[in-house]
């Protein structure tokens, strides 16, 4: 094997791992699992608003289509690798800060006499959340291709 063929083969390699992460982050992104689980966590955070048979119902329903919507967003995923460190750290984060502003809005809307807080808080962490994914697909990318270079 010659300098010019290795050198090839190394091209090669990266270009693929390039195609990869492209292909992985698109998929963490996509438009129909972004809006399944904004609708999941829609219904579950304004269950707290709902009689006692309903908000079991609403948390059992948003549970559903934020767990099964993540099965069908795995099982159809054209690159499958396991989540690193810094990126489980930077959901889980993100997690949280969602889980804060939940609670700061509900809080607000309670302290302003404004009826269904719960649900106005959900809507507006279910739209956080959807913005804050395209707008921070760039950090996530940064992200997943530090991760697969170690």
């Amino acid at each position: 094997m010659t300098a010019y063929d290795a050198q090839t083969a190394l091209d090669a390699i990266r270009h693929r791992q390039e195609q990869t992460f492209d292909a992985y982050v698109r998929h963490a992104s996509s438009r129909p699992y972004l809006i399944v689980s904004a609708l999941g966590l829609f219904a579950v955070c304004s269950s707290f608003d709902l009689p006692s048979p309903w908000n079991t119902a609403a948390v059992l329903a948003g549970n559903g289509l934020a767990l099964g919507g993540l099965f069908v967003h795995q099982r159809r995923a054209p690159v499958r690798r396991k989540t690193g460190g810094s990126e489980a750290l930077f959901y889980a984060a993100l997690g949280v800060v969602l889980l804060a502003l939940f609670w700061t809005v509900a809080i607000g809307a309670h302290f302003l006499g404004l009826p269904a807080r719960h649900t106005l808080a959900a809507a507006v962490t279910a739209g956080v959340a959807v913005v804050a994914s395209y707008a921070l697909r760039p950090v996530v990318e940064s992200i997943v291709r530090g991760n697969g270079h170690r």
